[in-house]
């Protein structure tokens, strides 16, 4: 867990006091750190933070665990805190999930499960409240697509039609991938994701395409290596994506 004062390093605009003077009146602003204190109020330690750029309206994003919330599968629930003040995004709090997959810390973002968005209007604590408690009745329907997905075994071609689709998300429908990019991006980098259940597959192709490393070939026929995604909007974008194309295999 991280403090407030850590949180001021590395996702400053969490603190903004007002919008920025770019936005017109009609932009109402909506403080990240009093919603963010209103969680911690209601037991919520801060996992992470982070946020896209270096300016005070930047969007950023804030993750949450509550230690009364139980592991599902080999996993911890989140609650997610995404906004920004400068109109590249709304409030939006989502529940997430962090599969823990080593012993040193590592967590992989896997998806948003479920989300609220507040379209910069004011968000009081009873709200939170609310979502709060929203957050504990979703687990069992988050923790039954968590089972079905590790009860799942894949045969090759489905393996191949989940990386085709998938592929579409990150890479646009132009995007042809090839046997040495799709035996890349299927191959996994530890042992616990060894395995044909539909939970490790998309685990490791979600970790590929958010953090790339990947031996990739481009139009023009140029080897490169495939970029990890740094945009917090981007990586949501897949991370949803991603997690509605694994559920539809089930």
């Amino acid at each position: 867990m991280i403090t407030l004062d850590e949180v001021k390093l590395l996702a400053p605009s969490v603190f903004a006091t007002s919008a920025s003077s770019k936005l017109s009146d009609k932009y109402v602003f909506v403080s990240t750190i009093d919603i963010l204190e209103n969680f911690q109020r209601e037991g919520w330690d801060i996992a992470s933070a982070k946020q896209s750029g270096r300016g005070i309206h930047n969007v950023h994003e804030i993750r949450l665990r509550n230690g009364e919330l139980p592991k599902v599968g080999d996993t911890l629930v989140e609650a997610i805190i995404r906004n920004s003040h400068n109109g590249m995004t709304t409030l939006g709090v989502s529940a997430g999930l962090h599969r823990l997959v080593c012993s040193n810390g590592l967590t992989v973002a896997t998806s948003t499960a479920e989300q609220f968005k507040v379209r910069h209007q004011k968000f009081d604590l009873d709200e939170v409240k609310r979502l709060t408690e929203s957050f504990a009745k979703k687990l069992p329907k988050i923790q039954g697509s968590v089972t079905r997905m590790m009860e799942k075994v894949m045969s090759t071609d489905e393996k191949i039609d989940f990386l085709r689709k998938s592929a579409e998300v990150r890479f646009g429908k132009d995007k042809i991938l090839n046997d040495l990019e799709m035996v890349g991006l299927l191959r996994p980098d530890r042992s616990e994701d060894e395995g044909d259940e539909l939970w490790k597959v998309f685990n490791v192709v979600q970790e590929k395409f958010i953090r790339g490393g990947v031996d990739m070939t481009s139009s023009n026929g140029r080897n490169s290596k495939l970029r990890g995604l740094k945009n917090i909007l981007a990586m949501n974008k897949v991370n949803t994506k991603l997690w509605e194309i694994a559920e539809e295999m089930i």
